[in-house]
């Protein structure tokens, strides 16, 4: 069910490293899958993308992020069951729990959605068309 090696990501590119993290079952104590794990200085790497990014993210306009995340939703509710059982492997959880927990990962995405494209402040009708 779950894939033998995970990469992980750098500026958008999957990497698999020549060091890797055992994941094992923790009921049965069988390794499950490999997960690559970063060196330092991949970790500086991925610091420079994210702030050479900053200014894009910056000017990115709301709806389009409201997008990424809802894209993120759409994944979760597509790999829920996926994602739920990795999480009953790796941290020993019960599947009932895992499955809630992947839930709440949905919920706290599609909030983060629409707190995009919320605008607060005080508002006050115009004068030219009282029902704005």
């Amino acid at each position: 069910k779950i894939a033998p090696a995970w990469p992980y990501y750098l500026a958008g590119e999957a990497v698999y490293s020549n060091k890797d993290l055992e994941v094992t079952d923790k009921y049965s104590g069988d390794v499950v899958c490999r997960v690559a794990m970063a060196s330092p200085a991949d970790v500086e790497k991925a610091i420079a993308a994210a702030y050479s990014s900053e200014k894009a993210m910056a000017s990115m306009p709301a709806f389009q992020r409201k997008k990424v995340l809802q894209h993120c939703v759409e994944r979760f509710r597509t790999r829920a069951e996926e994602l739920a059982y990795c999480l009953c492997v790796e941290a020993g959880k019960p599947i009932a729990d895992s499955r809630l927990e992947v839930l709440r990962l949905i919920d706290t995405f599609v909030i983060a959605a629409e707190e995009t494209t919320r605008m607060y402040g005080e508002w006050s009708g115009s004068p030219k068309a009282p029902s704005l």
